[in-house]
């Protein structure tokens, strides 16, 4: 009997995406899975929209972060693998299996699935996770048995996926298309408000950016050196850290989030001041 694998999938203000992910899980899974929603309690609609489906309701009790409901999915779960989603995912026929076919090496402890939507190289934001990984050797360098750092928003993926790629335990595999439903990132890595996607829900990502980069560019020190640079993804990861650590960087990041604010009023302004018609 081949176990189930747990798709965790937090969710926030989104309640017409639950129905929309259980038919897409169903028509794209061959492979056995079970299905968790984590949730906030204050978010009545979306708990009212998961009670009408077919999947598990998991509370989140921590920060009503994604990290914080992805590593309270992992410690109440006990599938031996995961899969680390969204309720803004497109799943495409197959990609489990293609994920799972993934960890044949046992020292594989992370799969990361391709987005066909958006141009990341091997960087995966959503990835299939063997739990033994976690286990044995965490999510992060120093915090035993996480999936996740707990960032507020911003560059959650990145340090997973960083240190997966340090320990040689990563594998990305473009056989499992897994479309990302997302804005996009402005040129300061946060999410695009220009987009039409963009949402209260985004928003609430966007806001503590700045000090999630901070804390990224500080934490980096511990893995970034032992990054190969076999990929696009690497080599640029590796240029951002480079440019934007220390206080020049600091500063230089700054000046950045400053540009970006005062070009924004800028073009807000000149909206009101267009004639109608």
């Amino acid at each position: 009997m081949i176990d189930k694998t747990a798709v965790f999938i937090p969710t926030f203000g989104r309640p017409q995406r639950v129905t929309k992910i259980v038919e897409n899980l169903r028509a794209a899974t061959t492979a056995p899975y079970r299905l968790y929603f984590i949730a906030e309690t204050k978010d009545t609609d979306t708990l009212a929209a998961i009670g009408q489906v077919d999947a598990t309701l998991i509370i989140n009790p921590g920060t009503p972060t994604y990290a914080s409901c992805i590593n309270s999915a992992y410690a109440q779960t006990d599938e031996p693998y995961f899969f680390t989603g969204a309720d803004d995912l497109n799943f495409q026929p197959g990609w489990l299996t293609a994920a799972i076919n993934g960890m044949s090496d046992p020292k594989i402890g992370v799969v990361g699935t391709m987005d066909p939507l958006h141009d990341t190289c091997d960087h995966s934001t959503h990835s299939l996770v063997r739990r033994r990984y976690i286990k044995e050797q965490s999510g992060c360098m120093d915090c035993p048995d996480m999936v996740l750092y707990p960032y507020w928003h911003g560059w959650t993926d990145h340090e997973f996926l960083g240190v997966a790629k340090a320990r040689r335990a990563y594998y990305y595999c473009d056989q499992s298309l897994v479309e990302h439903l997302h804005p996009g990132w402005d040129w300061l890595g946060r999410v695009n408000r220009d987009d039409d996607k963009f949402d209260a829900t985004y928003a609430k990502g966007n806001r503590n950016h700045r000090h999630d980069t901070q804390q990224f560019l500080q934490r980096s020190d511990q893995w970034i050196h032992l990054l190969p640079d076999d990929s696009r993804a690497n080599v640029g990861i590796k240029k951002f850290v480079r440019r934007n650590r220390g206080l020049r960087g600091k500063v230089r990041f700054g000046l950045k989030m400053t540009s970006s604010v005062i070009r924004r009023q800028a073009a807000r302004q000149i909206q009101r001041l267009k004639p109608a018609g």
